[in-house]
């Protein structure tokens, strides 16, 4: 039994659940940058042990045309820390291909100060499109765990 006002701190046990959803889109338009895929909020967590985990976890579709490389990117407060290249990958011009943006990341921060994920798609050629089938309002999902160290 934990007494009332503290947080269980045993090893592999989760301390914090954020769950996250919307349905922003993003049309990557330009070659070479990164760009914020669902700017429609803010994927923030405030670790109570700098000996915690943080498993990122997102999910989202979207779409890949004559693409040669489409990569994801997620940052902590302004600094990478995942990157993929060829994340995805369709080198035809006629057709659009479902991609897959998800992924699960597990963070080692070693801080108790407020955290907040970005993620970002690139292209080097092409079309990439997160979140968007056809213009229907489709659903992502981000949470973020704090699991005990």
């Amino acid at each position: 039994i934990v007494p009332s006002g503290q947080t269980l701190h045993a090893s592999g046990h989760v301390i914090q659940f954020k769950h996250f959803s919307g349905t922003s889109q993003t049309n990557v338009n330009s070659n070479g940058n990164y760009f914020t895929i669902h700017t429609d909020s803010t994927f923030s967590i405030t670790p109570k042990f700098s000996t915690s985990l943080i498993v990122i976890r997102h999910y989202a579709g979207g779409l890949v045309q004559n693409c040669a490389n489409a990569y994801l990117r997620v940052q902590r407060n302004g600094s990478t820390i995942l990157e993929n290249d060829r994340h995805g990958y369709q080198d035809l011009s006629s057709n659009w291909t479902p991609i897959n943006w998800s992924f699960q990341f597990v963070d080692t921060p070693n801080s108790t100060s407020a955290l907040t994920y970005t993620i970002q798609i690139r292209k080097d050629s092409g079309y990439i499109r997160a979140n968007d089938y056809s213009g229907n309002a489709n659903t992502y999902v981000v949470t973020l765990e704090e699991i005990a160290g």
